[in-house]
């Protein structure tokens, strides 16, 4: 598997760090290439990634905790939390925003100017699609957006009465010991934290910046592959969640292939697993929980191959081959 990462293409180069665990003991970790390439400051273990839309499934597990308080309905629809909800959302429930069936639109990318240069509040946020029409009614189809988890992320600050990267820290981070983990202003100095890149005309270059303010609750968290590991554990069985929220979480809700925060797969074996992509970032986290295996990939160059190589290192510890899962999504 370590062979496996060496031989990437130069212009497929990973960077990162791997962890893979089978039933609960780590088989494999490793850490590739530079956290800050400027210093030649190599990755390591406690070395911090952003990981984009992987931070989904922590904005699930949020509303999952206030379902749990009775604090919400997941039945609920998002007007009585949301009270500027125009009358196409009047119907559309939370399980809709978690699932992506809800049929609200994705932003369109001439709204991200100010994204670009300077924060948004959440309100602007959502103002930026609340006007658009629906892409089909509620429940009928499925379509990842970003803008689901934005509403998302605005009950939770409006039902907890805390902003969402302070929730985060008080009840999943801090009680799951996931010390190196947080959401925080783009602004902010967050130590042992990798620095982003891409490759233009063959050449790494630093990230395109962004405000991460414009993918709260859709994204934006940093953490590490050991943070990662604490977490996956911990819904491995009830516990920090109940049986009723994790069955919730880890299945596949029609008309999508989604769960909460999560994507579900049946065949040709069940795979629990969510990508995510930002500038200059790339993660890939994926369970197998029939056979008791986890694969974290996180890698500081955007587009790095980090699905593929989850993939390989599953087909090679499953199967004993290194072909990949032709039947994987």
């Amino acid at each position: 598997m370590d062979a496996f990462v060496q031989k990437l293409p130069p212009e497929r180069q990973f960077q990162g760090n791997i962890l893979i665990e089978r039933n609960g003991q780590t088989i494999l970790e490793k850490s590739y290439g530079m956290a800050v390439e400027g210093w030649k400051i190599p990755n390591t273990a406690q070395t911090r990634f952003e990981i984009a839309s992987v931070s989904k499934q922590f904005t699930a597990a949020a509303i999952l905790q206030l379902a749990e308080q009775g604090k919400l309905s997941l039945d609920d629809p998002i007007g009585k939390h949301y009270k500027n909800a125009p009358e196409s959302w009047k119907a559309i429930t939370i399980h809709e925003l978690l699932t992506h069936t809800s049929g609200i639109p994705n932003n369109d990318i001439k709204d991200y100017t100010k994204g670009i240069a300077a924060p948004y509040t959440l309100d602007e946020l959502i103002q930026t699609f609340r006007d658009r029409p629906l892409a089909f009614p509620p429940g009928t189809k499925w379509a990842y957006t970003n803008t689901e988890y934005y509403l998302l992320t605005y009950i939770i600050e409006e039902l907890s009465g805390e902003d969402y990267g302070a929730y985060l820290a008080h009840h999943i981070f801090e009680p799951l010991k996931m010390t190196h983990s947080g959401y925080a202003s783009t602004l902010a100095i967050i130590p042992n934290t990798a620095e982003g890149y891409t490759f233009e005309d063959g050449r790494l270059r630093h990230r395109d910046y962004f405000d991460r303010s414009l993918e709260i609750g859709a994204g934006g968290i940093y953490t590490t592959v050991e943070d990662l590991a604490l977490w996956n554990n911990a819904l491995d069985s009830p516990g920090f969640l109940t049986r009723h929220s994790l069955d919730l979480m880890f299945t596949a809700h029609p008309p999508g292939h989604y769960g909460y925060g999560w994507f579900v797969n049946s065949a040709p074996r069940r795979r629990i697993y969510h990508e995510g992509g930002d500038p200059g970032f790339a993660a890939f986290e994926a369970r197998y929980p029939d056979q008791h295996l986890l694969i974290v990939v996180l890698s500081n160059i955007e587009n790095a191959p980090v699905r593929d190589a989850s993939d390989t290192m599953a087909e090679y510890i499953l199967n004993g081959t290194s072909g990949k899962d032709e039947h994987s999504h």
